[in-house]
């Protein structure tokens, strides 16, 4: 999103920078229409794959006959959704598989066109990790599918619905996408077209090979020429950061100073500081 008036009044070094992201675990989107396919922008890619294939280009498929929003090519009865909602009196609404298309979102003639002994409704119920072996021969597929599978996302489904995704997974489905975007160009100036993400306290909700997973994400994004800003309180995230900035030295209104800045090692030997020993434990 875009802000009109920042709330500070001056910043510095940014001219390296292309973007800033704030990434939270706000949801990536809010219909079952919705789904990591669709976010990670690998839908248009499979869609475009079924479409090349013989037996639709003998029967003028496109691809946009293998979106479940087109009425060509969804089922009727749950128009591309694959469920269909139920509403009861005095309980509250739940969804049930479509009985037409058993789930599947498309009618059956468009379910007659296969990749690999696969259908398009079959690729959209693969979890994550299948579909990075499935698509192995095609890159623009693979890499961000082992991405995601690398970060502990591989259990989710192509077409799970975005509501049912939890917060920590939409904001690793978040960095991943950023990852897919390719390495930022070098020049002798430097890196260009890098950008600068925001992210507050990810680490909330995650178990701790989660978050092990999200530091990965991040060193990725680093590498790639990317600077991370991370407002945290989870020390093993704390520890893996190149600077750290204590702020204190109590929380809400008797903080707000800098009471320590520095490397790791060098913050958890700070005397002042009420986070040294623990960050100090951490490593």
């Amino acid at each position: 999103k875009k802000v009109k008036e920042a709330p500070f009044k001056s910043a510095t070094g940014f001219d390296i920078f292309k973007y800033c992201y704030e990434v939270d675990q706000s949801p990536i989107g809010k219909t079952s229409r919705s789904c990591p396919a669709t976010y990670v922008k690998l839908f248009d890619h499979i869609r475009a794959l079924f479409a090349q294939l013989p037996e639709s280009r003998m029967r003028g498929y496109t691809a946009s006959r293998f979106s479940f929003n087109n009425k060509e090519g969804q089922c009727p009865e749950c128009k591309g959704n694959g469920r269909i909602k139920l509403e009861m009196d005095f309980l509250p609404t739940t969804w049930i598989d479509c009985e037409s298309c058993m789930g599947d979102r498309y009618n059956p003639a468009t379910l007659e066109i296969r990749y690999n002994g696969l259908t398009i409704g079959d690729v959209l119920n693969l979890n994550i990790k299948a579909a990075a072996d499935f698509f192995s021969a095609h890159p623009k597929l693979q890499r961000p599918l082992q991405l995601l599978s690398e970060t502990g996302l591989g259990y989710l489904t192509l077409g799970q619905p975005s509501p049912t995704v939890s917060g920590g997974e939409a904001q690793r489905l978040k960095l991943v996408t950023q990852l897919t975007k390719g390495r930022p160009k070098i020049t002798e100036l430097g890196p260009i077209n890098t950008n600068l993400y925001l992210i507050e306290e990810p680490t909330i909700g995650l178990h701790q090979q989660d978050v092990a997973r999200l530091t990965d994400v991040i060193h990725r994004l680093v590498d790639e020429g990317h600077t991370v800003v991370v407002i945290e309180h989870h020390m093993d995230l704390a520890a893996e950061a190149d600077y750290i900035i204590d702020l204190g030295p109590e929380a809400g209104p008797g903080g707000g100073t800098i009471v320590a800045q520095g490397t790791p090692e060098q913050v958890s030997k700070a005397d002042q500081s009420v986070t040294a020993p623990f960050l100090a434990n951490a490593l």
